[in-house]
């Protein structure tokens, strides 16, 4: 892995943790990295409170910021969670 790829994953996960410890009210947070035929995933899975990430992207820094980083190197970020749903991701 490249440093600028290794930057940018280090950079998403560190805001998601950051998302999870302001917002979530989670109790159990897990961080999965696959690499597969030149192919980076992280998973950033929490049991925390959820929320509405169509309503939060409009008006969150952080998650914008989070999908300009994976976007400049070709990637794409997907955000799934359910609002106020314990065990939303």
């Amino acid at each position: 892995m490249n440093e600028q790829r290794a930057i940018v994953l280090f950079r998403v996960a560190q805001e998601a943790l950051t998302n999870v410890a302001r917002h979530a009210e989670a109790s159990e947070v897990i961080i999965a990295l696959t690499q597969t035929h030149g192919a980076c995933v992280l998973e950033v899975l929490d049991n925390g409170l959820g929320f509405d990430p169509q309503a939060t992207r409009k008006r969150s820094f952080g998650l914008a910021g989070m999908e300009e980083r994976v976007q400049m190197l070709g990637g794409q970020i997907e955000i799934t969670s359910r609002e106020g749903a314990p065990g939303s991701r």
